[in-house]
């Protein structure tokens, strides 16, 4: 007898305790506004769920001022742009990023971003999780469809007191040198900012560069591995195509000890939890598989692309050491072929099995 197979459905909000998988719908998640920023932040992921393992959240927002300088002890940020522009900086370094560039932020390098444009879209990962509560206690609840464009109020009076009380609070500390000030934007370095720089510092990754695989038919890209992460989460992106019948991602996945979080950018892609709950999620829905949850993908697009934040070495790993370099800048038009014991071969080393 077959599996009976039911529908995993979307939550208005992360569930805020461990152990169950869940959806959230494009834009969705609670929803905080940062008061006179124009922008608002969406919990998609929190400590709660992760038992503080990371965090993924996302943010909104349109022309604003710079949040400031400051530097975490122990916080590991990224920004990934998803639409629109935003410019991060990272010690003296400081990029105007577009739609798939890339930043990582580790601790101790002292930081801020400054949204641009009519609307602008990024998302983030912070490791260890529960720094997210920051948001939460400088912000606002906000049931709006995106952000406030007008908020009159003094900001020396409903922000700044927040925001000195949660520099004590939380892992924050504030920057105030005026020759920072003087650092802007500068050109993407095409030597450095291409590659991953395999250790862990601060550094950008423009959008279509860096390392790619090729297995069967599916492309990963790393943004982020254990190695820029000192082991503490991997980041990357996952692209197919319906066309391609074989895929590595059908195989049941079982990751015992670190937590997988889609994000769909482009298409239609199906996820199967234990193959008893399915879901398709399509443009900016997001799906949490928490560690011992058996997952399968399958593109249901003419083409498809999913970021996945892993609270360590994960599918990706699994999928770029079976895989083979890759320099185009597209899924091939047909799948090469694989075996299951290219997979297999990982098993031990990245700790995962996969379900029969």
């Amino acid at each position: 007898m077959g599996t009976t197979q039911k529908s995993l459905q979307a939550v208005k909000v992360a569930p805020g305790r461990p152990g169950q998988p869940y959806i959230l719908p494009s834009l969705g998640g609670e929803i905080i506004y940062i008061p006179c920023s124009k922008s608002a932040t969406r919990l998609l992921v929190t400590g709660k769920e992760t038992d503080n393992a990371f965090a993924v959240v996302g943010t909104g927002g349109a022309q604003g001022d710079p949040i400031g300088f400051h530097y975490h002890r122990e916080t590991h940020d990224v920004f990934l742009c998803l639409k629109g522009k935003v410019n991060v900086w990272a010690n003296d370094q400081c990029r105007t990023m577009e739609a798939g560039d890339f930043a990582s932020v580790p601790p101790g390098t002292v930081h801020q971003y400054q949204i641009l444009g009519d609307y602008t879209e990024f998302v983030g990962l912070i490791v260890p999780g529960g720094w997210e509560e920051f948001f939460r206690f400088i912000g606002e609840s906000y049931d709006g469809p995106l952000f406030p464009l007008e908020d009159d109020r003094n900001v020396f009076e409903v922000l700044i007191p927040k925001l000195k009380a949660a520099s004590e609070k939380f892992d924050m500390i504030p920057v105030r040198d005026p020759k920072l000030a003087e650092i802007k934007p500068q050109a993407w370095n095409e030597g450095e900012d291409n590659v991953l720089p395999n250790g862990l510092q601060p550094y950008f990754l423009r959008a279509g560069t860096g390392p790619r695989f090729l297995l069967g038919g599916m492309v990963v890209s790393p943004l982020a591995t254990a190695a820029e992460s000192g082991g503490r989460f991997s980041i990357g992106s996952i692209e197919g195509s319906s066309w391609h019948e074989s895929s590595p991602l059908s195989k049941n996945f079982v990751f015992d000890d670190v937590h997988h979080a889609f994000q769909v950018a482009d298409g239609s892609v199906t996820f199967t939890l234990d193959e008893t709950e399915v879901a398709t999620l399509n443009v900016g829905e997001t799906i949490y598989v928490p560690r011992g949850r058996a997952f399968s993908l399958a593109i249901e697009s003419r083409y498809a692309r999913v970021y996945v934040f892993i609270s360590g070495r994960g599918i990706l790993d699994v999928l770029t050491g079976a895989g083979k370099p890759f320099y185009q800048s597209v899924p091939p038009e047909k799948s090469e072929p694989w075996e299951k014991a290219s997979l297999e071969k990982y098993q031990a080393d990245i700790k995962f099995r996969i379900a029969e």
